[in-house]
């Protein structure tokens, strides 16, 4: 009887129940999943990893965010760029409400991205966001709050502040100070206002914190040189404006062809060493320690050009004097031959003269006794005397 029961087991399957040609569903998946695992690579390896994963791998430091506007909304995408080009671990969002902060920074761009596995969020006053915090970005603070703001900030430890304002400051020379005291490193930019603009990429140029007017900037722009310049030490102890330049865009351009990062840029202009092309005809308007030092060079180069063609007349002089004396050389010795060559050819002509002379006295005939041409004898006129008287 038990002998029996594999045989009926068979008989009632799933197979025999089914109608021919249909195949039961785990036989199929049975079939499915047997397959040859001989022709697989032995020498494949699963490294990759999920991005929650890699939350905080070549990430280090805090840096709090703050908006003087109270409201993130317009200085949102700053938290992205932070995200995406910076190396900070932790990205703290300071406001007076996280429910308004969280509406306006959580997106499904920030999800994807990985900006919500570091992205925090501290509600009230900012003194308490400090904590733990190495570095501190202030978007148009208040200057009311901020001297007791750059205090608080000191004493809980950070190490970097950047202010960046997009309006005149009251008292710039006072709030240096403050920063220069406090012992933090620090950055004061000016810009103009903020705007979204598709010129994304354009020219900057920096100018004096106090400059009169600085035009409309792209808003990604200004974020992408915060972004790089926290990290950069050109950017320490400084306070300027960054303005768009026309000037420059051609030059940026040229830049990113030859291979040149955005933050390359940035150094390079933080360092001084991009000067903006004006128009044609137009003068550079200069400081006053620019003209003293233009004049400076002015004279150097007026003094320089004297001192060079005072010596190049002295080496025209000396030039011309031993040319001179060449040429006297030269004469001289030409007078001299010309007198040798005068007196042997005067010897000459005149020893010629002689024996001509000569020659043509020996080649005369003498006259003969009966020759009719010739003289008559010579009668003296006296009878010769007589020698005996």
């Amino acid at each position: 009887m038990l002998s029996l029961l594999p045989a009926l087991a068979i008989a009632f399957t799933t197979d025999t129940l089914l109608p021919r040609g249909v195949v039961a569903p785990r036989a199929a998946v049975t079939r499915m999943l047997d397959f040859d695992d001989s022709s697989a690579s032995k020498d494949v390896s699963i490294t990759s990893v999920t991005r929650s994963r890699e939350v905080g791998a070549g990430r280090s430091g805090k840096i709090v965010v703050t908006d003087g506007a109270d409201s993130l909304y317009s200085s949102r995408t700053v938290f992205q760029q932070l995200h995406d080009f910076g190396s900070f671990a932790s990205i703290v969002a300071c406001s007076d409400s996280t429910v308004a902060a969280k509406k306006v920074l959580l997106s499904r761009a920030s999800r994807y991205s990985g900006l919500n596995d570091i992205l925090g969020f501290h509600e009230g006053a900012v003194d308490g966001a400090f904590d733990g915090a190495d570095s501190w970005l202030a978007i148009n603070p208040a200057e009311a709050e901020l001297a007791s703001q750059i205090a608080a900030a000191s004493k809980a430890g950070v190490s970097r502040v950047f202010l960046l304002i997009t309006g005149a400051l009251l008292d710039s020379s006072a709030l240096e100070a403050q920063l220069t005291s406090s012992g933090m490193q620090y950055t004061l930019m000016r810009t103009g206002e903020l705007v979204d603009s598709a010129s994304v990429g354009s020219g900057l140029k920096l100018d004096e914190l106090d400059v009169p007017a600085c035009e409309d900037v792209p808003k990604e722009d200004v974020f992408r040189f915060v972004t790089e310049a926290l990290t950069l030490d050109e950017a320490h102890g400084r306070a300027f404006s960054l303005c768009p330049s026309i000037g420059l865009t051609s030059t940026l351009r040229q830049m990113r062809a030859c291979g040149y990062e955005r933050r390359d840029e940035i150094q390079v202009l933080l360092k001084g060493l991009l000067k903006e092309e004006l128009p044609e005809g137009e003068m550079p308007v200069l400081s006053a320690e620019e003209e003293a030092e233009q004049q400076e060079l002015v004279m150097r180069s007026e003094a320089e050009l004297a001192a060079e063609r005072e010596e190049e007349l002295k080496m025209l002089l000396a030039r011309a004097k031993a040319k001179g004396q060449e040429n006297q050389v030269k004469m001289a010795a030409k007078a001299k031959a010309d007198a040798e060559k005068r007196e042997e050819m005067r010897a000459y002509y005149s020893m010629d003269d002689k024996e001509e002379e000569k020659k043509e006295g020996e080649d005369e005939p003498k006259p003969s006794a009966g020759d009719d041409d010739a003289p008559p004898p010579e009668i003296p006129d006296a009878p010769p005397a007589d020698p005996k008287a």
